[in-house]
């Protein structure tokens, strides 16, 4: 798994590198410069030798941009240079800024609109090739009104555009701001948070990883990882059910029916030995003949709320347990949520309603403190959960799943087009699906691959991320011969298994 660094992260290892190692900042700025300039003709070998812009900023990105035209220079008939922007520039980038000087590279200086408009008067020119090296990760803010325009100008120009490290006005935190889209983004020794969050995936295009030779123990600390390997769990050829797992499905109520049947579905589908479901008893009879394959069971009651010590030896035979699927948030809802919470002794998914349930009772945290709960809210439900502004979240998703995953002890599986998972010792990115799975219920089955895998032996942390990608992989799959918008839970749940990837 490839490790994904903060923009402070990234930024320490460069020093550490320097300070340590004796590196000289400018060694790395060339190695940095010279391998993008590699892959660059590796990529795209006919735009490169039609001509290329490139756009420099006046800080260490910018540098590389200067290096990355140098290194170009023999390859192409003609390399033109935009420096963008009036601030110092830093030794490393003025040091090679000279050198592009020396080989008699045009290097035109677009400080204000009045230079962009002198150079319109002249035909603003336009080569096949952008590369993007104007601001780097430590760009923060919004973007100059003379890059905007240079951007504007170029973009419906050019044929290619490449990002040296990430897309100038990007955050590499967050993924969010305005920035300039590239068709493949180079980043610089590893990936960024920016490269996976909001707008990251979009803005970057495809990304490919540019080694400088920091050194690998330098990072040994560093535990938020690119979940993109499938794991899934062991199946061998001689086992019966029973060595799959017994998954116990908690949910449904009036007007809901429907999500605990898609849970239950996809637990089957991703391999689960038994599968019971269990809902209330005015329900249960709706469920009886619609899965062959499921056991239905009527929650055990007394006096019209669920039973404590029935459901406690009932969930007692789980080998993991999903809750919430379409459950209400009624008394009855909260009290088979308290009773689940106190007596499961398995891994527990925490879904949808039962997770608006510990939002508006606060009390129940403490009994979910365990590695065998997950909690898997997307970001209104996190809000609730962690009782923070939308906002908050959106500008630092990773902070804030770090602080939900330390004041509630249990594993978080934050949806979204990139899903982070929160573990004891790791966080996970799994960038993975499309608009396909922007419908009622993808969170259901969700829940339901996930308990599988975790009755059939992997630790809830992996079982959450394994199920995400599997979940996102069929939809992309399934997106390839047919129109996104027709694509149902119910169509992922039978493509789950297709071997055609």
């Amino acid at each position: 798994m490839d490790q994904v660094l903060s923009r402070k992260q990234m930024q320490d290892l460069d020093n550490r590198t320097i300070r340590e190692l004796g590196i000289p900042s400018r060694v790395l700025m060339e190695v940095a410069g010279a391998r993008c300039a590699d892959a660059i003709l590796r990529e795209y070998p006919e735009e490169v030798r039609e001509g290329v812009i490139v756009l420099c900023g006046t800080g260490n990105n910018g540098g590389d941009g200067y290096v990355i035209a140098r290194h170009l220079q023999p390859c192409t008939n003609k390399v033109l240079i935009f420096c963008l922007g009036a601030g110092k520039m830093s030794a490393e980038t003025a040091v090679n800024r000279k050198l592009c000087e020396d080989l008699n590279i045009p290097i035109l200086d677009l400080i204000d609109q009045q230079d962009i408009e002198k150079l319109e008067s002249h035909a603003f020119p336009c080569l096949p090739l952008l590369v993007d090296a104007v601001f780097g990760i430590g760009f923060k803010g919004n973007m100059p009104p003379v890059v905007t325009s240079v951007f504007a100008r170029l973009k419906a120009a050019v044929k290619r555009t490449v990002a040296i490290d990430i897309p100038s006005g990007l955050n590499a935190d967050s993924g969010n701001q305005q920035c300039l889209k590239a068709d493949l983004t180079l980043a610089i020794e590893a990936l960024k948070y920016g490269h996976l969050l909001h707008a990251g995936p979009a803005a970057c295009g495809r990304i490919i990883r540019i080694p400088i030779g920091i050194p690998q123990i330098y990072r040994d600390e560093i535990n938020n990882f690119l979940y993109n390997q499938l794991i899934l769990p062991t199946r061998p050829k001689d086992a019966h059910k029973g060595d799959f797992g017994r998954v116990f499905i908690f949910g449904g109520s009036p007007g809901y029916t429907g999500s605990i049947r898609l849970t239950a579905r996809a637990a089957l589908r991703s391999g689960a030995g038994l599968v019971h479901l269990c809902s209330r008893q005015e329900l249960i009879g709706l469920y009886s003949s619609a899965i062959d394959e499921v056991m239905n069971f009527a929650i055990p009651e007394a006096d019209g709320m669920p039973d404590e010590e029935r459901v406690k030896e009932l969930i007692s035979k789980a080998d993991a347990i999903s809750i919430g699927s379409g459950m209400g948030i009624d008394a009855y809802a909260l009290r088979l949520l308290t009773i689940v919470l106190k007596h499961a002794a398995c891994p527990t998914v925490i879904d949808a309603d039962a997770i608006t349930l510990l939002a508006e009772n606060p009390q129940l945290l403490p009994q979910i403190g365990t590695e065998k709960y997950l909690l898997t809210p997307h970001p209104g439900e996190f809000c609730r959960l962690a009782k923070i502004d939308p906002e908050a979240l959106r500008q630092d998703p990773v902070a804030s799943l770090s602080a939900l995953r330390k004041a509630v002890g249990c594993n978080i599986l934050l949806k979204g087009h990139t899903s982070l998972v929160a573990s004891k010792d790791a966080n996970y990115f799994i960038r993975a699906g499309n608009d396909a799975l922007a419908t009622g219920g993808s969170g259901d089955l969700l829940a339901g691959i996930i308990a599988s895998f975790a009755a059939q032996g992997l630790p809830l942390w992996q079982a959450a991320c394994s199920a995400t990608l599997l979940m996102g992989k069929t939809a992309e799959r399934l997106s390839l011969n047919r129109h996104s918008y027709s694509i149902l839970p119910s169509d992922i749940i039978e493509h789950l298994g297709d071997t055609n990837a």
